[in-house]
């Protein structure tokens, strides 16, 4: 770090070049020679990093961005010169930096001489800073400067509970002094306070001076003034009266010059909190902290502590007794006294404490001085909550030896008082009502109303806006508690009661049911299937019609035949009370598409649960499609004409088939319609490759065969299959090859010869390897059938074709495996597929 010129601007203030005017702050601190030669040296001091050093506004630094090395730097050098953190403050305070800035530097110091770091980092600066040249003073001096912080409190779950500790331990509440607010003219200055004295009119000046160990300020060229232990309006007039020695012009009845002091850097003091507390300790606080600060910082009470008697004491004398009630309840803040230097908070512990649970505003631990009643209890509790049951608190006692339980009514209240201990618990309120009653149904304004004295079912309805229109008029109940409590039933005449004829008297918890015509009988509904826009359930009306049913389902559909629509009709209760093989009558009608009115609409109208059918049109059928594909002349899709368009019939409207066709690699794929149920016919336990193509074989299509050469020469033989919707037909071009793979020693592609046997081409492939099966050699064609070798010992194998792929299978591994469980499975599921397409054909 290199030394700056005097006059260029430094972390804490620009400094002037005159002087007069550098010794004038200096002076509090040490002499003018010292500081002659020392000026370099506090300049480097205050340049905390030299970035900082060109900053225009020292106000405007941020000192919490100063990283740790920075403020290491500054340390090592003030350690190294021997000056204390108070005369670096002094002068940072005469130059311009803030308070906080200040106090900011100073805890970051304190931080990393404990070994922490507020950046991350560990200090390098040893514990011991100063050593022989800054000594303990300014170490002393050094913390002076540095409130304390918040102690850390682990406490109990009973703690949390006691009444009063979330004031002292709450995030929300501080209890933080105010330092930037007008020092009231009471404040008892003490040493390191900082006063300014502005001085205006004939002449101008400003001095910022703090009070030294010996409790007086040095005012230049007029000495010392004692001001420790005055007030501050008496040290006011005391420094007015000895500037007027040196600035005449303030004396006499006209004075031309005036004076002002001001506080603008209020001492920090120490005061020890000890006792029943969560941390006792020694703090440092501002000097116009309270004894809530205090308390606030050492996180108040403990466990065993009294919040209602906390001492402070000052000089050995007790000079106020703080109640937390006063200030939790009332807001009273009259014993919350100023605290000063070497101040002590004595917290002892409670003499009695009663837990109170249950039905109480808040709940918790309670402190009672020793004439205080359970009706204070219950007024600290914040009393009793809305369904407490008032009338009597249950009290658990210890007698020393076990506990006892006490019955307090509430005339008992203002003169009980409790015991150390005393577990109150205020019960709730049952739920029973004393005066209700119910109405339920087909009145205006059901639910639950007072019952008066005299009230009759009559009046109750009317209070219930009346029966709806709806009512069910031949019955109504009441249902009643017995003696017993055991539930009994009234029934009444609805009509009877409404016209005056009969009426009831209602008692406690009665509950009236009125019920409406819809209620009491079946929901009526009609349904309709086929060929409309909205097939489905629907409400029943009076009168409907079959056109308004086919109406609200939005018509009929195109496939939809007018001329068969049929209704089935279950028998109503006096028919079904007859013995009778009839399920029901069944009606066919004919309506017209356009629904048009006509006389003899109203002629048959519907009834609860009709049932509609609107058939389709025996010709209609959507159009089906099916696709061809390859070596054909117009490939692509095509509609089917009739239902007995056969294979042949669409080749011949496509046009035929290419020279470079090959028929007998013709492939033919057809829509699995059945697929779902097959498929549910598997069993999916039998863990086989053979079940798994099964199913991948139910998947979207099937490979049917196709023996196309055959059908070209007998169009309309069996193997002409009659076309359905999505069959789709491939033709591919003459293959030249044959694929040979499986268990033989070199799988490969070989060209076709005429002729040729199958052990041909299985020799040209490197022959068998020693894991075939020779004899159960097969082949598959490009038409997807497959040809497999037969015979024991003269074999005979298939004959190969162009597009054929031969395959050797493998010897099975008979290692663990009951071969004859496994070949009962697959064959019992082949056998339920076989049932379940047997009987979707059936």
């Amino acid at each position: 770090m290199s030394i700056l010129p005097i006059h260029q601007p430094f972390l804490f203030g620009p400094m002037k070049n005159k002087r007069d005017t550098i010794l004038k702050y200096i002076q509090p601190i040490t002499s003018m020679r010292i500081f002659y030669k020392k000026s370099w040296l506090l300049l480097l001091v205050l340049v905390v990093i030299q970035a900082v050093a060109i900053a225009q506004n020292p106000s405007d630094v941020d000192v919490s961005k100063l990283s740790d090395q920075q403020i290491q730097q500054a340390l090592m050098e003030m350690q190294k010169r021997g000056l204390t953190m108070e005369q670096a403050a002094a002068l940072a305070r005469a130059r311009g930096a803030t308070p906080a800035q200040i106090s900011q530097f100073q805890q970051r110091a304190l931080t990393l001489q404990a070994g922490g770091s507020q950046t991350g980092a560990t200090s390098s600066i040893s514990p011991q800073l100063g050593g022989s040249s800054m000594g303990s003073m300014n170490m002393a001096a050094l913390q002076q400067f540095a409130l304390s912080p918040k102690a850390v409190v682990e406490v109990s779950e009973k703690a949390k509970k006691i009444f009063g500790y979330t004031l002292f331990n709450s995030n929300n509440l501080s209890f933080e002094p105010a330092i930037n607010i007008p020092v009231p003219n009471d404040y008892v200055l003490g040493i390191n306070d900082e006063l300014q004295i502005n001085i205006w009119g004939a002449s101008q000046q400003t001095y910022r001076l703090l009070v030294d160990a010996n409790g007086s300020i040095q005012i230049p060229d007029l000495g010392p003034v004692f001001v420790s232990g005055l007030n501050f309006e008496q040290a006011q007039q005391r420094i007015k009266n000895r500037l007027v020695e040196i600035y005449s012009g303030m004396s006499g009845d006209n004075p031309n010059t005036f004076a002002a002091v001001s506080i603008s850097n209020l001492r920090s003091i120490k005061v020890n909190v000890v006792g029943e507390v969560n941390a006792p300790g020694t703090y440092t606080l501002p000097a116009t902290a309270s004894a809530f600060n205090a308390l606030y910082l050492s996180g108040g009470p403990n466990e065993n502590g009294s919040f209602r008697k906390i001492k402070v004491i000052r000089q050995n004398k007790e000079i106020a007794e703080i109640d937390v009630y006063d200030f939790l309840l009332h807001a009273n803040t009259a014993d919350n006294v100023v605290l000063r230097e070497q101040d002590m908070l004595f917290i002892p512990t409670y003499s009695k404490r009663v837990a109170a649970f249950g039905a109480f505003k808040r709940e918790g631990y309670y402190e009672l001085l020793e004439n205080e009643t359970l009706e204070d209890l219950i007024d600290y509790s914040g009393g009793f909550s809305d369904r407490a049951f008032q009338e009597r608190l249950t009290i658990t006692r210890t007698t020393g030896k076990q506990l006892k339980v006490l019955d307090i009514t509430q005339d008992e209240f203002q003169s009980f008082l409790p015991f150390n201990g005393d577990s109150i618990v205020a019960g709730k309120i049952i739920g029973r009502f004393e005066n209700r009653v119910s109405i339920r149904g087909a009145v205006f304004r059901p639910g639950t109303y007072a019952l008066t004295d005299g009230l009759k079912l009559s009046e109750l309805i009317r209070k219930a806006e009346g029966v709806k229109e709806n009512v069910f008029e031949n019955r109504g109940l009441i249902i009643r508690q017995g003696e017993d409590l055991s539930p009994t039933t009234i029934p009444f005449d609805v009509t009877e009661i409404l016209n005056g004829q009969t009426d009831i008297a209602l008692k406690r918890e009665d509950q009236v049911i009125i019920r409406d015509i819809f209620s009491m009988r079946e929901k009526r509904f009609v349904r309709i299937f086929g060929e409309v826009q909205k097939p489905g359930e629907y409400s029943f009306q009076e009168d409907m019609t079959l056109k308004d049913l086919i109406f609200q389902a939005g018509g009929f559909t195109e496939a939809a035949s007018e001329s068969v629509i049929e209704l089935a009709r279950r028998h109503d209760y006096q028919a079904a009370a007859e013995v009778s093989d009839e399920l029901g009558s069944l009606h066919q009608f004919t309506i017209d598409r356009s629904l048009k009115l006509q006389t003899d609409d109203a002629q048959f109208s519907l009834k609860p649960y009709d049932y509609i059918y609107v058939r389709q049109a025996p010709s209609y059928k959507q159009q089906r499609t099916v696709s061809i594909g390859g070596e054909i002349v117009y490939p692509g899709p095509y509609s089917i004409g009739k239902k007995t368009e056969r294979i042949s019939d669409l080749i011949a409207r496509a046009g035929g088939l290419t020279p470079q066709a090959y028929a007998k690699g013709a492939i033919l794929k057809r829509k699995n319609q059945h697929r779902e149920i097959v498929k549910e016919s598997l069993n999916s336990a039998v863990d086989d490759s053979l079940l798994s193509k099964a199913e991948q074989q139910l998947e979207g299509y099937s490979k049917l065969e196709l023996r196309l050469d055959d059908i070209l020469k007998n169009p309309g033989s069996i193997y002409d299959y009659m076309l359905r919707e999505g069959d789709q037909i491939i033709i591919p071009e003459v293959v030249q090859e044959i694929m040979v793979s499986g268990e033989v020693l070199n799988p490969m592609g070989l060209a076709y010869q005429p002729n040729r046997s199958l052990r041909y081409y299985i020799e040209r492939s490197g022959g068998f390897s020693p894991n075939a099966k020779k004899g159960k050699v097969f082949i598959i064609y490009s038409d997807g059938t497959t040809k497999i070798t037969k015979g024991l010992f003269n074999r005979d194998f298939p004959a190969p074709e162009p597009g054929c792929q031969i395959i050797v299978p493998s010897k099975p591994d008979r290692s663990g495996i009951d071969q004859t469980s496994k070949w009962l499975a697959i064959a019992g599921t082949f056998s339920s597929i076989a049932v379940a397409i047997a009987a979707v054909f059936r």
